[in-house]
């Protein structure tokens, strides 16, 4: 009696060797074969979906508007539609705000009445109608101070062109404003003062130290000529020194305003009075005898 197996027997493993491997492969390349069939069948129907409604968008963007037959501005209405709303006497659309501005003889009563309210409600545009040298006052009124007898000239025909008065207060307000803009304005630069004060000092030091530099120079010829004519011992050379040891001295001091002797001035001093002392001692003996 025959035995019948359920199943493949490549699937099974009964079938072994070359057989079985050659039975595997084919199943393989068969399972791989409809799985690529089936993707591009998605594919193609993917991409035949997307010209279809590419090519009904492009039909839809050409198809023109519908003619206005009955005048109301849609265009997208059925010419059957507009037909009977032609016939029905249905209102026709309103024209625009804008094309109602544009053409003046389109103006409805509410436009025309919202102008002369917006006319009506600028004093300077009603101002201007009643004076039109308006302008040319203001401008002649700012080359002016408030409270001169020119500015309030021009304000007098400005407030006639408003139909108003002066206000004594407001005019109080304005003067009072321009004397501290003219106490600002003539108000001395401090530091411009201090500054022309600090130049003029330092060439007021200059001119002292070039007198104090002169006169101990000149007092210093002196005693070299009281040497050379008289003789180191000579009361004249003695004197001399003396002269051109006070000068020196004033000179270290700045007696005349000129700069003071900054390193070691007071020791330079104490060693000048010595000597100064010393002659005063010559000069006496040289009197007495």
């Amino acid at each position: 009696m025959a035995f019948k197996m359920n199943g493949s027997p490549a699937k099974m493993g009964t079938i072994q060797g070359t057989a079985g491997h050659s039975s595997a492969l084919k199943m393989k390349m068969e399972k791989d074969s409809a799985a690529k069939m089936k993707k591009e069948a998605a594919m193609k129907m993917k991409m035949e979906s997307a010209a279809k409604m590419k090519k009904e968008s492009a039909m839809k963007a050409a198809k023109p508007d519908y003619p206005d037959i009955d005048g109301d501005g849609n265009t997208t209405e059925s010419m059957k539609q507009a037909a009977s709303d032609k016939k029905s006497g249905v209102k026709m659309k309103k024209p625009s705000p804008n094309k109602v501005l544009r053409d003046g003889s389109n103006l409805t009563k509410k436009s025309e009445d919202n102008i002369k309210k917006s006319t009506k409600s600028d004093p300077y545009a009603k101002a201007l109608k009643k004076d039109p040298k308006l302008a040319s006052y203001i401008k002649e009124r700012g080359k002016h101070k408030p409270g001169s007898d020119a500015y309030e000239a021009q304000q007098a025909k400005i407030n006639a062109a408003y139909g108003k008065t002066r206000s004594s207060k407001l005019k109080a307000a304005q003067i009072k404003n321009q004397a501290k803009k003219d106490a600002a304005t003539t108000k001395p630069d401090v530091k411009a003062i201090d500054k022309g004060q600090k130049i003029t000092a330092k060439a007021d030091v200059k001119k002292a130290e070039l007198t104090e530099n002169v006169t101990r120079k000149l007092a210093k010829n002196e005693m070299k000529s009281a040497k050379r004519m008289k003789g180191k011992d000579s009361k004249e050379f003695l004197q001399a020194k003396k002269e051109f040891l006070q000068a020196k001295e004033d000179d270290r001091q700045g007696k005349e305003g000129g700069k003071r002797q900054g390193l070691f001035r007071k020791l330079s001093s104490n060693i000048n009075k010595r000597r100064q002392a010393r002659l005063d001692k010559k000069l006496k003996e040289k009197s007495e005898s």
